[in-house]
């Protein structure tokens, strides 16, 4: 779920499944709009509802138009249970969603421990532990996590993803007189035994906030896909439609433009089937079926970063940051159901956008997969 204040209103939302608070997000900028952002792995019984409400006796204030929108939810199938499966599909899920449920310092780059599971589903070893903060994969395949946080009032956050002893991307957030919310996506492709993980950035001592029923700091993951059928090279495979497609891509430096450019990323974390071309910016679909795709962005210094999702040449929704004496992050995701060719991409618009990275701070990330291939109809006219 994300979601941007009215300027200088407050928003504070809550992710449901069923009765039971999953998770939260909260944003304030004094003067100015503000973005916030969460995500969760839920298994779900048939009949089990999810939902996004209000804190109770909180007044919020969301901003969107037309064609603007920032305030979004998102959801997908990624495994049916087992016992609904064929036997020659039935691979068991893996999936993890843990929060910071007290507040925590974590000083020199000391490793994020989110004491709260919500989901911990690994039936074949692994998965996520609670005692050190860290996942183990417990079979090869192409992974999906999500990491976000809030800080205290008027300190400053600054969060790191790990892949093995590997840095994959940060999100960062400081907001004066208020607390600041950011997170990241990232698309990794794992071996048996690796591990994934969150921590604080070396030389900074980050404060997050938690409390058993405000869970903004939360680490996700999820298998998307087991068995890889083309490399990462880009083997040839009969069936594209059997093929892992999924990509996640970052910048490892500044961009500025006004004048409607695509976001061009230049850091690739993985890039399954070779459908995302970094020349061009642009994903195109091998295959007609279902996608996801999440961005984040941070701005440069008291600038503006905004950023639009597009599905050929449609708008499909908008990512906005601006913070005043810091720096502004926006995020957003969208499921879109794509036919063989369609393409999509992030476009600046007519808006003065200037995005924030460096080679050991990647901010700024597009990802997206395959959730499932649907069958192509070919109309008969005539």
């Amino acid at each position: 779920m994300y979601s941007l204040t009215r300027s200088d209103g407050e928003l504070w939302l809550e992710l449901m499944k069923n009765n039971e608070l999953v998770a939260s997000i909260y944003a304030y900028t004094y003067a100015d709009y503000a973005d916030a952002g969460n995500a969760a792995v839920l298994k779900l019984q048939k009949g089990d509802t999810v939902y996004v409400k209000a804190h109770d006796d909180y007044d919020n204030s969301l901003y969107g138009e037309a064609s603007q929108i920032y305030t979004t939810l998102t959801g997908e199938l990624v495994f049916p249970d087992a016992k609904e499966l064929d036997s020659a599909n039935a691979v068991s899920a893996v999936g993890f969603t843990a929060a910071l449920s007290v507040n925590a310092s974590l000083p020199n780059g000391t490793q994020v421990v989110y004491d709260h599971v919500v989901t911990n589903v690994s039936p074949q070893g692994g998965g996520y532990d609670a005692t050190t903060g860290t996942f183990t994969a417990p079979i090869d395949g192409a992974y999906v996590f999500h990491f976000y946080a809030v800080a205290h009032s008027s300190e400053e956050f600054w969060l790191e993803l790990f892949h093995n002893n590997d840095f994959v991307e940060s999100s960062y957030g400081y907001t004066s007189g208020s607390y600041a919310d950011a997170g990241n996506t990232a698309v990794l492709h794992l071996k048996k035994g690796d591990t994934v993980y969150v921590k604080a950035r070396p030389g900074h001592s980050v404060q997050l906030y938690g409390d058993s029923d405000e869970l903004y700091t939360t680490f996700s993951g999820a298998l998307l896909s087991p068995a890889v059928v083309a490399s990462q090279a880009g083997g040839g495979v009969s069936n594209p439609g059997q093929q892992e497609i999924a990509f996640s891509v970052g910048l490892t430096h500044n961009f500025a433009s006004s004048n409607g450019d695509k976001v061009l990323f230049n850091r690739v974390f993985s890039n399954l089937g070779q459908k995302y071309d970094i020349n061009t910016g642009i994903f195109t679909a091998p295959v007609t079926g279902v996608y996801v795709f999440h961005y984040h962005v941070l701005a440069q210094y008291a600038q503006e970063v905004w950023v639009e999702l597009m599905h050929n040449y449609h708008y499909v929704n908008t990512a906005y940051g601006h913070t005043a004496g810091s720096y502004g992050v926006g995020s957003n995701a969208a499921v879109i159901e794509l036919t063989s060719g369609d393409q999509v991409y992030l476009d600046i618009g007519k808006h003065d956008s200037f995005l924030y990275g460096g080679t050991d701070e990647v901010y700024c990330t597009f990802s997206g997969y395959l959730l499932a291939p649907l069958p192509n109809f070919h109309p008969v006219v005539g």
